[in-house]
């Protein structure tokens, strides 16, 4: 697995906005493809925006460390913090994604959606630091191809 892409986010507010500046560069001077291109995007917009809003208190030392990286197969996310404890992995699906749009609550259903959109998710707890691997599988294997 080759890195693309690695960044230190600190808590601060502007600092989703910086950060997916520099990951657009990146990501359009690599050959990924449109699909890595959109996942990374989205998947990145929802558990950052989520962190610093959530995840964080006011202390300034707060931070997390972002890793991005993806091969022929598979594309793979890592995000270390040491915000609040928080395993996104146990969270309930959201009560409201049987009603209409009309009458759904805001909230829940970005990171619901992000892990839906994974093939693999791990998360631990590693002595003050949230730590989550988002795997997503890009093409099918030469073993899947002849299934």
């Amino acid at each position: 697995m080759r890195v693309l892409f690695s960044y230190e986010i600190r808590n601060q507010s502007t600092a989703l906005q910086r950060m997916k500046q520099e990951l657009e560069l990146v990501l359009a001077s690599e050959q990924g493809g449109a699909e890595v291109r959109a996942t990374v995007l989205l998947v990145i917009d929802e558990l950052v925006s989520n962190l610093l809003k959530y995840g964080f208190s006011i202390e300034p030392d707060q931070r997390s460390y972002l890793d991005i990286g993806f091969d022929e197969d598979w594309l793979e996310i890592q995000l270390k913090d040491n915000g609040h404890r928080f395993n996104p992995l146990i969270q309930p699906e959201p009560a409201s994604l049987g009603q209409s749009i009309s009458d759904r609550s805001v909230g829940g259903l970005g990171l619901y959606l992000v892990l839906k959109m994974m093939d693999e998710t791990h998360y631990e707890w590693r002595e003050s630091w949230n730590c989550l691997r988002l795997r997503k599988k890009l093409k099918k294997s030469l073993h899947d191809r002849e299934n």
